[in-house]
């Protein structure tokens, strides 16, 4: 099960960086809760970026260090309107490292993305963890749910 997820974050890095689109069909941006909330392991330095395949899908690709746990997940993005545009719902996976050991889990959520000005833009979403440990997710609960508020740079 770990090599095939790593095995797809290669080829979802691949193709984020190398899949030819037009000026704005790449984005990169920080969850700002994430980056403030002290109950998320301190408060975590994280990026995602994210690569439009089609008018209305993206594959996204995310990464976040805490204190004692580290997240890499990766997943795909409907819109049910124009890319980086309109609400979405994202289905993926991701790796949870802690100091205590390691997981992998399910990764879904549903938002809403709105391009403020041309290479600026906002995603807001609620997001759901599912099949992780709860020693190595570090809340008491699974599924656990958490709210998103990301800035983007589009390009």
């Amino acid at each position: 099960m770990k090599k095939m997820v790593a095995s797809f974050l290669i080829a979802l890095v691949a193709v984020v960086f190398f899949h030819p689109r037009p000026a704005t069909g790449h984005g990169i941006g920080i969850d700002l809760i994430r980056l403030v909330d002290e109950n998320q392991d301190g408060g975590m330095v994280n990026v995602h970026g994210q690569v439009g395949i089609t008018g209305d899908t993206a594959l996204s690709l995310g990464y976040a260090k805490g204190d004692d746990l580290t997240i890499i997940d990766a997943g795909v993005k409907y819109y049910f309107g124009r890319y980086m545009n309109s609400p979405f719902i994202q289905l993926g996976a991701a790796r949870f490292d802690h100091d205590i050991g390691n997981d992998t889990g399910f990764v879904g959520s549903l938002g809403l993305e709105h391009m403020l000005a041309r290479h600026i833009g906002f995603s807001s979403a609620v997001k759901v963890i599912a099949g992780v440990d709860r020693e190595i997710a570090g809340y008491p609960a699974s599924p656990l749910f958490q709210a998103v508020f990301s800035l983007m740079f589009a390009f």
